[in-house]
């Protein structure tokens, strides 16, 4: 995974390509230092994005080129609302890390093509391998739904270890086994392990502009904990925009 980094520690910045094309941008949590660092971003960082509270330093990112890209809806929902006895009899639920990566891949972008505002998204191998590496990838939180007939991935789940309360970053199936008890299988099996472990709550997001993820989430008891803006700097330095060549995408469907 391509990454930069400029500035001087501890107040430096880094920006990491995302399978996207777009640099998620790191930035020291002082919004008095972004001017500098903004200034100073590396030609071909760009387009940039910066996630922020709602309503945080909202005046600085304009007056340094910023546009509001997304807004996201945190929820808190609670693991018993996601817990069930629910079984698809024609799947294993597998540790994605017995899983061949390239299924995995593939599987994940069609996944995101489903899913508003994360269509560009074109993952690759080395981007999954890397996530494997995160301090917050646990095996027992991230299943593959794999079909004991014909082998095929059709779904997943992964949950991130965040502290204090894990993440749920993504759960879908492919279109064919949508509005099956594929989905539900996968929640269930990683809120049961959430169980064991004690935890009695984990957070999520969905994009404002996504109308029908909001009830799905009241269903699920989620409870609204604020919003997070995501804020896009579309060139650098001279106006400088660069964008990594896509390849050929085919498939039909966390952001994490």
């Amino acid at each position: 995974m391509e990454t930069v980094t400029w500035g001087a520690p501890p107040h430096g910045a880094r920006a990491i390509l995302r399978p996207d094309g777009h640099w998620s941008l790191r930035l020291p949590d002082d919004p008095g230092r972004w001017a500098d660092l903004i200034a100073a971003l590396p030609g071909g960082v760009a387009p940039a994005l910066l996630s922020v509270g709602d309503g945080h330093a909202d005046e600085i990112l304009r007056s340094l080129g910023f546009e509001v890209h997304r807004i996201d809806q945190l929820w808190e929902v609670p693991v018993s609302e996601l817990a069930s006895t629910i079984e698809s009899p024609q799947h294993s639920l597998v540790p994605v890390t017995d899983c061949d990566p390239a299924e995995v891949t593939a599987l994940d972008n069609v996944i995101r093509a489903q899913i508003p505002g994360t269509g560009a998204w074109v993952g690759a191998v080395s981007d999954l391998q890397d996530s494997l590496e995160d301090d917050e990838f646990d095996p027992e939180f991230y299943l593959v739904a794999v079909h004991r007939g014909t082998g095929s991935y059709d779904g997943l789940v992964r949950v991130w270890n965040r502290r204090p309360r894990p993440r749920l970053g993504c759960v879908g199936v492919r279109p064919e086994w949508r509005r099956s008890r594929l989905g539900p299988a996968l929640l269930g099996a990683v809120a049961a392990t959430l169980v064991r472990r004690g935890v009695t709550h984990v957070t999520t997001e969905t994009d404002v502009a996504n109308r029908d993820s909001h009830p799905l989430a009241v269903r699920n008891g989620a409870v609204p904990r604020g919003r997070t803006v995501e804020w896009i700097l579309r060139a650098g330095p001279g106006g400088e925009v660069r964008r990594r060549h896509q390849p050929d995408h085919t498939g039909t469907a966390d952001r994490d």
